[in-house]
């Protein structure tokens, strides 16, 4: 249990996490749909890749970081997880329509709990880390 609250650990998850979501958000428009079930206009293909660099500057500042884990940091990334966990619950909640496609329902009952379990294990890492040199502060 202690490695899955190592903040080490935290921030090597997200940087391999979001560096996945990225990659799939930067895959060419006529793959994009088939891969994700997702029906997007061609705005919706240019906000995916804005999203895209966003996850992988993400994923980039968790790699760098991921040796010596700064507490600041993995808190704005546990946010970011909860939040869009949250988001996916609602806007499938309120929006008809929205992922309706069997890889698009799969994809996004995968992405919830992992982003709400991935923020949880961030938030015990930082709680854990307190008093310990394994993590930086400034």
């Amino acid at each position: 249990m202690s490695r899955l609250v190592d903040l080490r650990f935290g921030l090597v998850l997200v940087a391999v996490v979001e560096a996945a979501y990225a990659l799939i958000g930067l895959l060419p428009p006529s793959l994009l749909g088939k891969v994700t079930g997702w029906d997007l206009s061609p705005d919706g293909q240019w906000v995916a890749r804005l999203l895209a660099v966003a996850l992988a500057s993400q994923a980039l500042v968790a790699w760098v970081l991921r040796h010596r884990p700064h507490r600041g940091v993995a808190g704005c990334l546990a946010f970011y997880q909860l939040a869009s966990a949250t988001v996916d619950w609602l806007v499938w909640l309120t929006i008809p329509g929205v992922f309706a496609t069997t890889q698009a329902k799969v994809g996004v009952l995968v992405a919830i709990p992992t982003h709400y379990l991935i923020g949880l294990l961030l938030i015990l890492g930082i709680r854990v880390s307190r008093g310990h040199d394994t993590t930086h502060q400034m």
